[in-house]
C-alpha cells in the first residue's frame, strides 16, 4: 500500500468494518478531512481510514507538546516554530530553536490585533524594560499575532500619536498563516485571533509557566519577571519558592523524607489483639464498678468467686460454665458456643483486670 496522491485520486470508496464495500463517491475535499487515506497498487480502490477506524500500525504519532486535550502543558516540550517577524523595522526570520541553541529564556506573548487598544500598551512597556530580560535574565521576549508581517511594520513604524508603537525594539512574529497559535492552542478560530496568551520556555525548550488573560487585560511586565525568577532559583538550587517570593527572598525545602516503610499486619489478629485489649479492659473496669455496685450480697459474691482460679490453675468460670452457675457478666450462649484461643486469652484478661480492681477497691477499706 502507498500513499495516494491528488493526480491518483478519481473514485473514491469508504472502508466498511467488512472488505471495501462502494458506499458512495466522495470529493478529494471530503478524503482529507477523513483523516488517513490509502491507494491500492494493483487497484483503483482507495481506502478511507476515519480517525475511530485507524488500524493501530497507521495511527498517525501524538505531538509530545500536546495534552489529550490538543493544548500546551506545562513540563512539556515547546512547538517548534519559524515565521517571518519585524525587528527594528526589518524583516528576519525567527525560529525557537535560534534562541534555545544560544541558551536563553523565551517569553512568547501572544497579542489578539494591532492597531489595538490594550496590546500597544504591552509591547512599549515590554520594549522599555527590554534590558532586564535580556542582559539580567538571559531571557528573549517576541510578541506574536496574526496580522501580516507588512501590518506589523507600518503599526511598528507609526507613532504614538497615531496609534502606532513609535519604534519598538522587540520581534513582532507575524503568525499569518494562524499555524503557531494553532500549536500553542490560543487560536480563536471564529475570530482569527489569538488569545492573549503568555509561555516562558527554558533554554532547553520546554514550557515552564502559562497565563491567558481576558482580551482586554494586559499583563504585568513585573510578575512575569518575578515568574521567570523563580524558575531560574528553581532551576540552580532546586528549592521552592513560596508565595510572593522575589529574588533574594528565602525559599522552600521541597524535598520530602520518608520515615521508613509501611509495615503490614501478617494476619487481622496481629492487628485487632492490641485494640482488643484496650477494648476489654476498658470493659472490665465498667463491669468492676458494677459488680461492686450490686445491692444483692450473693450476686456480688457469686460474680467475684468466677474471678478466682481453681486449682488445676483455669479460671473458674470454666467450671460455672459446666455447672451451669454463669456470671450475670458473662453471657452464657457466647462461653458455650466454643471461643477461639485469641478470645479466651481475652476474657481472662478481662478477670484478672477486675481481680486487680477489687484488690485496688479494698485497700483502705477498714475490716
Amino acid at each position: 500500500m502507498e500513499k495516494a496522491t491528488i493526480e491518483d485520486v478519481s473514485t473514491v470508496w469508504t472502508h466498511a468494518e467488512v472488505g471495501v464495500v462502494p458506499e458512495r463517491s466522495m470529493s478529494f475535499q471530503t478524503v482529507v478531512k477523513l483523516g488517513t487515506f490509502l491507494a491500492s497498487s494493483d487497484t483503483n480502490i482507495f481506502l478511507i481510514y476515519t480517525p475511530a477506524s485507524f488500524p493501530p500500525h497507521l495511527v498517525p504519532p501524538k505531538d509530545a507538546s500536546m495534552n489529550s486535550s490538543g493544548r500546551v502543558t506545562v513540563g512539556q516540550p515547546a512547538p517548534a516554530f519559524k515565521c517571518t517577524a519585524v525587528v527594528d523595522g526589518r524583516f528576519k526570520e525567527c525560529t525557537l530553536s535560534a534562541y534555545t541553541e544560544a541558551n536563553h529564556w523565551v517569553c512568547l506573548v501572544f497579542f489578539p490585533k494591532a492597531w489595538s487598544f490594550v496590546c500597544p500598551t504591552e509591547v512599549k512597556s515590554f520594549s522599555a524594560r527590554l534590558e532586564e530580560f535580556l542582559y539580567s535574565r538571559s531571557c528573549a521576549v517576541v510578541f506574536c499575532s496574526t496580522d501580516s508581517e507588512h501590518c506589523l511594520k507600518a503599526w511598528n513604524a507609526t507613532s504614538d500619536m497615531e496609534g502606532g508603537l513609535g519604534g519598538a525594539h522587540i520581534p513582532l512574529l507575524s503568525d499569518c498563516n494562524h499555524q503557531i497559535s494553532k500549536d500553542y492552542g490560543v487560536l480563536i478560530e471564529e475570530q482569527g485571533v489569538a488569545q492573549r496568551a503568555l509561555f516562558i520556555i527554558d533554554p532547553k525548550g520546554m514550557v515552564r509557566a502559562i497565563t491567558v488573560n481576558d482580551a482586554d487585560v494586559g499583563r504585568s511586565v513585573d510578575e512575569i519577571q518575578r515568574v521567570l525568577d523563580a524558575l531560574v532559583f528553581k532551576d540552580e538550587f532546586g528549592e521552592g519558592c513560596p508565595v510572593d517570593w522575589k529574588k533574594g527572598d528565602k525559599c522552600i525545602s521541597t524535598e520530602t523524607k520518608m520515615e521508613g516503610k509501611l509495615e503490614l499486619k501478617k494476619s487481622w489478629s496481629e492487628w485487632a489483639r492490641p485494640k482488643m485489649i484496650r477494648t476489654w479492659s476498658g470493659a472490665s473496669q465498667r463491669s468492676m464498678a458494677s459488680v461492686m455496685s450490686m445491692p444483692n450480697a450473693s450476686a456480688r459474691s457469686m460474680a467475684l468467686e468466677m474471678t478466682s482460679p481453681t486449682s488445676d490453675g483455669s479460671p473458674s468460670w470454666r467450671a460455672a460454665q459446666s455447672s451451669g452457675n454463669h456470671s450475670p457478666m458473662i453471657s452464657p450462649t457466647s462461653v458455650g458456643n466454643g471461643m477461639n484461643q485469641m478470645e479466651d486469652a481475652m476474657l481472662q484478661q478481662r478477670m484478672a483486670n477486675i481481680t486487680a480492681a477489687m484488690e485496688n477497691h479494698s485497700v483502705g477499706v477498714a475490716s
